[in-house]
């Protein structure tokens, strides 16, 4: 048998040769984590938009501006992490202060017992609900903790006037309620951080994320297998 080199054969071999040498220096390494890297900054941005319309916030910039991606070169990863959590509930869509002897508030307590109810209605999770034990008052949303053991109502419950509800005792004076006050805070909406590991976030990165990576790390390979 008679083995003839010609030139498209010495061309194969040198190819091969150039490929063997990118191979054995790590040179596919680079490439494989530049498709990594892809495929990583274009999956953030996808889970980024299904995490603003899961918590319903009004504004897309504070998911973006807090939503990071970290190349991690050792393990050929892409880490996609949040570090906000929750904002004020009037960062969220849907936010209404309930008139407490409205139709809209006895609708939305219904089942609740009277120290339970709440006056602040919002979208969050594109779910409208009303926060328990929650109300407006001087241009912020609050929320009482349950569990109270003050008898002395917060100073922003304070009202003024005839105090129709409050009991008077035999001599007239007004007497101690039964009601008891928990300490208050105010009102927030879900957290980024949490919200970027479930629901639409989640099944978003399980869609798009394996294909992306797929996708752009052969795209990279193929590249130095190519004769």
């Amino acid at each position: 048998m008679r083995v003839v080199i010609r030139k498209q054969n010495i061309k194969l071999i040198l190819s091969f040769q150039e490929r063997a040498k990118l191979l054995g220096n790590k040179h596919w390494q680079t490439e494989a984590f530049r498709g990594v890297v892809d495929a990583g900054r274009k999956t953030k941005t996808q889970v980024q938009r299904s995490v603003h319309n899961q918590m319903a916030m009004k504004k897309y910039g504070f998911t973006a501006q807090n939503t990071r991606g970290t190349p991690r070169r050792a393990e050929l990863a892409f880490e996609i992490y949040a570090l906000k959590g929750g904002q004020r509930v009037e960062e969220y869509k849907g936010l209404r202060a309930l008139s407490p002897g409205g139709s809209a508030a006895g609708k939305m307590n219904t089942g609740r017992s009277n120290s339970d109810a709440g006056f602040v209605k919002s979208s969050v999770w594109n779910s409208p609900r009303t926060f328990k034990r929650s109300f407006a008052t001087n241009g912020g949303y609050f929320a009482m903790l349950p569990g109270g053991t003050s008898t002395k109502a917060p100073k922003m419950l304070w009202t003024f006037g005839a105090k129709k509800s409050q009991p008077r005792g035999a001599g007239g004076r007004f007497g101690k309620s039964s009601q008891r006050y928990g300490k208050i805070r105010r009102l927030f909406g879900p957290a980024l951080r949490k919200e970027l590991v479930k629901d639409q976030a989640l099944s978003t990165f399980y869609r798009v994320g394996p294909k992306l990576l797929e996708d752009k790390v052969m795209k990279r390979m193929e590249k130095l297998i190519k004769f």
